[in-house]
């Protein structure tokens, strides 16, 4: 692939659609907005908008080339301002295939290239043939040691790299049960801010009127109920679609250097995972799923250049906890499951039970004054106090030579396992009414790329804290201060 090569014409037209996703909701709501305060004038300037973007693609396509040129993936792109971008094969470390709709109806599909360390940004060719792509992938993981003589010998290397050591494959009906049991309603705060704008005109005493005609009986109150109702309904059935969309079909393939996991219904997505990149393993229990023994498995995979922090990677959409054990046996044996071995002391259950309430008791003499009937609100007490002894219950540490483990709970049941030597950062941390009560809490940073992902317990005993945290420093020379004083404590 040493002459330069040119996108399929299609490219141009999925730049356009990427930008319209990346910004619909904003899209959505603005015309929303603009439409009803505009007089129409709104649906022009949205239109040379689309118009200019669709040319912005075609003239993107037409100036985007790349090839593969003494070790060296390069491309060139720019309209007015030309960028080169040269990646270094020593450098890459995963490439990525994916098939979105319209790339698939033209057989083409969309490569990601992502190197290690920062500098550089992720190259994406957006829309080549399968055989295009191919042919690229095994040219970047190709490496020219300048004798030809061993070409066939590095060709049976890959090869055997590349075999399939073993794979996981998500059923259909564990597929239809994690969509029934996602829990994820974070479309609602999208759906009512698309509405937002219109609320005005749709409640008005003409509408409600005409409510009240059609259903006799009703009063404002239930009439709100049954929006919010409608409003959870639909949110959850967008839930449902959507795993039913993103998980279709989802197989994990187990190889010598890496992970390599597709799933997807109409966008066909090809990942792949790096031993070497994987920080920490995190097995999450949602409220609806624990209950029935399910859960999720991530992996936090460090960030590939300087404008990525890191990223959480699905490898088990829905997966029984019984079965988490020999699903990491198998893939990542080298996170096993230390048992646990330090716990809250009974002393720390009464803030456990506490802290979820303190935001609710500050909230409550607002809702009273200005809610006739906002006193209800401490209803919500005995919820959050069962919350609290949950996550006290659940709140547990546990190390051995080169593992530690931990679980606590926010909303959902995290369990998160890493290295050692992944770790990169520990503390102890203490307010003055843990120092009264000598409780300590411990949190451990996981190493991703230029943010790290955060994980912690509350209220450890003094002396369990301490020895988890000898254990995280190691030989490391750490300081801390002296029992009965304000103590921080971080070692890196």
């Amino acid at each position: 692939m040493s002459e330069f090569r040119k996108q399929h014409p299609v490219a141009g037209v999925t730049q356009v659609i990427d930008s319209i996703k990346q910004n619909f909701i904003t899209l959505l709501i603005v015309l929303f907005i603009g439409s009803s305060n505009t007089e129409g004038y709104f649906l022009y300037f949205l239109a040379a908008g689309l118009v200019i973007s669709l040319f912005g693609g075609i003239f993107g396509w037409w100036f985007f080339r790349f090839r593969i040129f003494e070790d060296e993936l390069q491309i060139e792109k720019g309209i007015f301002v030309k960028k080169k971008l040269y990646l270094s094969k020593d450098r890459i470390q995963v490439i990525d295939i994916t098939e979105g709709i319209l790339q698939r109806l033209f057989g083409l599909v969309k490569v990601e290239v992502k190197t290690a360390g920062g500098g550089t940004e992720t190259a994406t060719i957006s829309a080549i043939t399968r055989e295009e792509a191919e042919e690229l992938r095994t040219e970047l993981r190709k490496r020219n040691n300048g004798n030809s003589n061993h070409f066939e010998d590095l060709e049976e290397d890959q090869e055997k790299k590349d075999q399939i050591l073993s794979t996981w494959k998500l059923s259909t009906k564990d597929l239809v049960y994690a969509a029934f049991t996602s829990g994820n309603f974070g479309l609602i705060a999208s759906i009512l801010g698309a509405v937002s704008g219109q609320l005005n005109e749709m409640i008005n005493e003409e509408n409600i009127r005409f409510i009240y005609e059609i259903m006799p009986g009703y009063s404002d109150v239930t009439i709100y109920v049954a929006l919010i109702f409608a409003i959870i309904v639909v949110s959850w059935l967008l839930s449902f679609l959507g795993v039913i969309f993103t998980y279709s079909d989802f197989r994990l393939h187990k190889t010598e250097e890496e992970l390599i996991i597709t799933r997807g219904l109409f966008e066909k997505k090809h990942i792949t995972v790096p031993y070497d990149r994987i920080q920490a393993v995190r097995f999450v229990e949602g409220v609806i799923r624990q209950p029935f023994g399910y859960g999720m498995i991530y992996v936090e995979s460090a960030g590939f250049d300087q404008n990525q922090k890191g990223r959480s990677i699905v490898l088990a959409p829905y997966i029984s906890a019984r079965a988490v054990s020999s699903f990491l046996n198998e893939f990542l044996a080298e996170y096993e499951e230390p048992e646990y071995g330090f716990k809250p002391p009974k002393k720390a259950l009464f803030r456990y039970l506490r802290r979820p309430n303190y935001f609710l008791l500050l909230l409550v003499p607002v809702l009273w004054y200005f809610l006739n009937r906002g006193w209800l609100s401490l209803m919500l007490i005995p919820v959050l106090s069962i919350l609290g002894w949950m996550r006290y219950k659940d709140a547990a540490v546990g190390f051995n030579n080169d593992i530690l483990r931990m679980r606590y709970r926010t909303i959902s049941r995290t369990t998160a396992i890493m290295k050692k030597n992944r770790i990169q950062a520990a503390d102890l941390s203490q307010n003055p009414f843990q120092i009264r009560k000598g409780l300590v809490n411990f949190s451990a940073t996981a190493a991703s790329g230029a943010g790290g992902m955060n994980f912690g317990v509350e209220d450890l005993g003094n002396e369990d804290s301490l020895r988890i945290y000898d254990w995280v420093a190691g030989e490391k020379n750490i300081g801390r201060q002296h029992e009965g004083e304000e103590q921080n404590g971080t070692v890196t």
